[in-house]
């Protein structure tokens, strides 16, 4: 049978090197560990990704079907080593000079009611963000809910006090031979905010969230502060971002805050 024509491989005249081509959004069912020790805690979970090479300005294309192909490859347990083990594949296979990727998914952690003990799952969002080649770096971004409680609207008001939702976010890049897992990553800022929020809450939960809340006002700049004191005392961190944003209950905008480490 007569090959068919590799029409990527052609020549390009027009001289220009593209910064990132390849796949976007690609859906995919698998499993993964909070460390890369602890295979054995593995979650199945669904995800999709996001994954580019470097082209250089005399080549027409890359080859895109190389990317899923290496992802059906992979035994679809994932780690932040088998990651980037992984874009190291797609670097050879795709002889790039440099690749990028990402991968998005949810992760549950148990959460238990505080009074009552009732279980529940708390669902985190999490994103992992690639570089392989010339640069490398791994950045990990977990999010999550919490609750605040405006220390303005308790201190002006004869009684009660407007609290909301709010969304944690934080960033990290490990320090070489370091690693955070998902779960300890959010616990570590989750405190940050007036009160933790809880799958599952009877009578008694709800009593004391409510009061651990109105006890425990805070801003936004303040669960952020309390964010950055939190990750700047850990030494695995080489980097870190944290954000706050707080769906307000009485305005029709949101409050946000945002914290940026030394790299």
């Amino acid at each position: 049978m007569q090959p068919l024509p590799d029409v990527q491989s052609y020549t390009d005249s027009r001289n220009l090197r593209i910064n990132k081509v390849g796949v976007t959004k690609v859906p995919w069912a698998f499993s993964f560990a909070p460390t890369s020790d602890a295979v054995d805690q593995a979650q199945p979970t669904v995800g999709s990704l996001d994954m580019f090479v470097t082209l250089p300005a005399d080549k027409k294309g890359t080859h895109m079907s190389r990317f899923v192909e290496l992802l059906a490859s992979s035994d679809r347990l994932f780690s932040y080593d088998r990651l980037a083990v992984l874009f190291d594949q797609v670097k050879e296979r795709l002889s790039a000079s440099q690749v990028f990727g990402a991968i998005r998914f949810p992760f549950f952690i148990d959460r238990s009611a505080p009074v009552t003990g009732r279980p529940g799952q708390l669902q985190l969002q999490v994103l992992i963000e690639i570089c392989a080649g010339q640069q490398r770096s791994l950045t990990t971004t977990v999010s999550g809910p919490a609750t605040s409680l405006c220390p303005c609207s308790k201190e002006i008001s004869d009684y009660g006090a407007h609290n909301q939702r709010c969304e944690l976010t934080v960033s990290v890049m490990f320090n070489a031979g370091c690693e955070v897992g998902v779960d300890e990553l959010f616990s570590m800022v989750d405190t940050a905010a007036s009160c933790s929020v809880f799958p599952t809450l009877k009578r008694a939960d709800e009593k004391s969230v409510t009061e651990a809340a109105y006890n425990n006002p805070k801003f936004v700049e303040d669960t952020v502060r309390d964010m950055a004191v939190r990750l700047q005392a850990d030494s695995r961190l080489s980097w870190f971002r944290c954000s706050s944003e707080n769906y307000e209950s009485i305005h029709q905008h949101n409050a946000y805050a945002e914290f940026e480490s030394e790299r």
